[in-house]
């Protein structure tokens, strides 16, 4: 998988890992359905997990409990802000920990000031965060980052955490981070999210903040914490970003796969998905969630994260915003959603629309046609319809943009098939004048299901001709952390190359990558190889990198090195089957792919890029 992608599948391995998956024809079957308070948990054998709700998972713990015994480290200030570094205690299953952190209040905040404040929840290899801090403080916040996943290489603070809670630190956490024995209590995330109820107890002890006017964001693992924690009635607005659920037993099972076989599932299974799982914690949630992503995102699933969400209580207010085609990351205009969703809640600002609904139908001559509403029309800005067909998997699924036209219901596109009888995926995003960005729930249908359905797409061999901007290439993630929106790059831009042929460019540090080739469309012939042309002046060496299963078990990566010399004209590059071999886990080298009919996504990977002006055209299958 890209370079990035494989960094975090690493940091997150024993999280993503732990366990097979499950047909989910329904968001939780019934030997799993979340238990009621009513529970009973005495009559537990010693040697079997005990059955706990959310509720009583929390029952025992007092956040407030305890002297903060706080350790002021250092005080210093920006333009924006004054921080201090900090230490305090929290007190878990009977230890005490010393959590690392760093308070930051706009500067020459008056005496009796009240402010609103944020919580930043970090993610997997991460640690509190000045820049977010100072970010919240220019725009009037006070705020708290914590570090929540203890001691990693070449970190000089952060939260110590005793021998007994040794799975704490993320580095170290193994099997303990779904620990359910005795009960989920032991594990990682009951740790995490416990110190998280904690930092929340201390930030609310600061003079400048208004303790009823508290918000936490939480990105990747730290967007997964934040379903456990948006259960405390304290907190009164929440983001997740990534991080939605279902990693556990049902990672692997694609949504709207009924092929998928589905294992056993264990008591250990069942505790954790009913007590501590993001999806088992959504119906117990206190405060207006807001869920960010890429819709290919390989930690939060798109698919299940709308379950997610749906299973909020039904008074809670909640929006989500999905990138297209971005995996670990999010554009600029839903990463400006997060400040203004914290505005409506802790500023009383303006309310936000309601979530734009799409509905796939079939016109009258029998094309499947997405309709999208929505809310206050006047002050919409822009509308963008996706859509994708047959793979069930999100994280290689082909976002395809479909032309959005006024109509009498609001705006409709037509959405054409190669094959009526495969499952169509469709979502939109509406974004405001506001700056207010939604994206609408994901409708998944098999068109020939809703009546006489026609096929009428034809397949091509032309995946790129530089004729539509960047096309349908994204790349691995320029960056986790959305923060501040204005210096969010974008990664793949249009580009003019020689004799005014029009590509697109990339950012030097990262790698371009399409999911097109796993979409019917375009689907690799039997016997075909893969052109392209590069303009580049200046020497460079690159790899082009075919998966097959791609971020899934048993996934095979396929590369082909390619040296260039530097030259002020297009050069053609055409690769065959032959000349690939594939990428093992150790790094040795393994056989060629007898074709690329199996592909899903195609990747142009480099360390960097000599040439911070080369472009890409003409990226086509071809045969002999």
């Amino acid at each position: 998988m890209p370079t990035f992608v494989l960094a975090i599948a690493l940091l997150l391995a024993p999280f993503l890992f732990p366990a097979a998956a499950l047909d989910a024809t329904s968001p939780i079957p019934a030997t799993v359905s979340v238990p009621t308070a009513n529970t009973s948990s005495s009559t537990v054998k010693s040697d079997q997990p005990q059955m706990l709700t959310p509720p009583e998972v929390w029952s025992s713990y007092d956040p407030d409990a305890g002297a903060m015994e706080e350790e002021v480290l250092k005080r210093w200030t920006t333009k924006n802000a004054a921080y201090k570094a900090i230490y305090f205690s929290a007190y878990i299953n009977g230890e005490t920990v010393r959590v690392y952190g760093i308070y930051a209040e706009p500067l020459n905040v008056q005496p009796g000031s009240r402010l609103p404040a944020m919580m930043h929840l970090h993610g997997g290899g991460q640690t509190v965060s000045e820049p977010w801090l100072d970010e919240w403080a220019a725009r009037g916040y006070a705020g708290l980052s914590c570090n929540y996943h203890g001691e990693w290489e070449n970190r000089k603070r952060f939260t110590i955490f005793p021998p007994a809670l040794k799975q704490g630190n993320h580095k170290h956490s193994d099997t303990l981070q779904m620990a359910t024995r005795p009960n989920v209590r032991v594990s990682s995330w009951y740790i995490w999210s416990a110190l998280a109820r904690r930092s929340l107890s201390y930030l609310r002890t600061q003079p400048a903040v208004n303790p009823e006017r508290i918000g936490a964001f939480g990105v990747s693992m730290g967007g997964t914490t934040m379903w456990s924690f948006a259960m405390d009635a304290r907190l009164k607005a929440a983001c997740a970003i990534y991080g939605c659920g279902w990693n556990r037993y049902y990672r692997y099972t694609p949504r709207f796969d009924p092929t998928t076989k589905t294992p056993a599932m264990t008591d250990d299974d069942r505790v954790w998905l009913a007590g501590m799982s993001p999806e088992g914690c959504a119906p117990f949630n206190k405060c207006p969630m807001l869920f960010l992503s890429g819709s290919n995102d390989t930690h939060g699933n798109m698919d299940r994260a709308y379950e997610t969400l749906a299973r909020l209580p039904q008074d809670i207010e909640r929006r989500q915003s999905f990138t297209p085609r971005f995996c670990h990351h999010i554009g600029a205009e839903s990463a400006l959603d997060l400040f203004l969703w914290m505005d409506r809640w802790l500023k009383d600002g303006q309310a936000w629309p309601a979530s734009p609904t799409l509905k796939v139908s079939l016109g009258a001559d029998g094309i499947p046609v997405a309709i999208l509403h929505a809310d206050k029309t006047d002050d919409v800005e822009k509308v963008a319809i996706y859509y994708a067909v047959k793979n069930p998997r999100p994280m290689s699924r082909n976002w395809r943009s479909a032309t959005a036209v006024p109509s009498a219901q609001g705006w409709q596109a037509a959405l054409p098939v190669l094959d009526a009888s495969d499952y169509l995926f469709a979502y939109a995003n509406v974004l405001y004048k506001s700056g207010v960005q939604l994206s609408s729930n994901e409708e998944a249908i098999i068109p020939s299901s809703l009546g006489a359905a026609r096929a009428t797409d034809a397949a091509s061999n032309v995946l790129y001709s530089g004729a539509d901007g960047p096309g349908m290439w994204a790349t691995n993630s320029p960056c986790v952390d959305p923060v501040p929106p204005s210096d969010v790059p974008v990664a793949v831009r249009p580009a003019v190359g020689p004799d005014g042929k029009a590509g697109f460019t990339v950012i030097p540090y990262l790698s371009p990558i399409t999911y097109q080739p796993g979409d019917p469309k375009w689907r690799a012939p039997k016997d075909a190889g893969i052109s392209f042309r590069i303009a580049t002046a200046k020497p460079q060496t690159f790899k082009v990198v075919a998966y097959e299963d791609y971020a899934w078990p048993g996934e095979r990566i396929y590369e082909a090195q390619v040296t260039l010399e530097g030259q002020p004209d297009w050069q053609t590059v055409t690769l065959f089957a032959k000349d690939f071999h594939q990428k093992k886990p150790d790094d040795s080298t393994g056989p060629s792919p007898a074709n690329f009919t199996q592909c899903q996504a195609l990747e142009f990977a480099a360390t960097s890029w000599s040439d911070k002006n080369l472009v890409f055209t003409d990226v086509q299958w071809v045969t002999k």
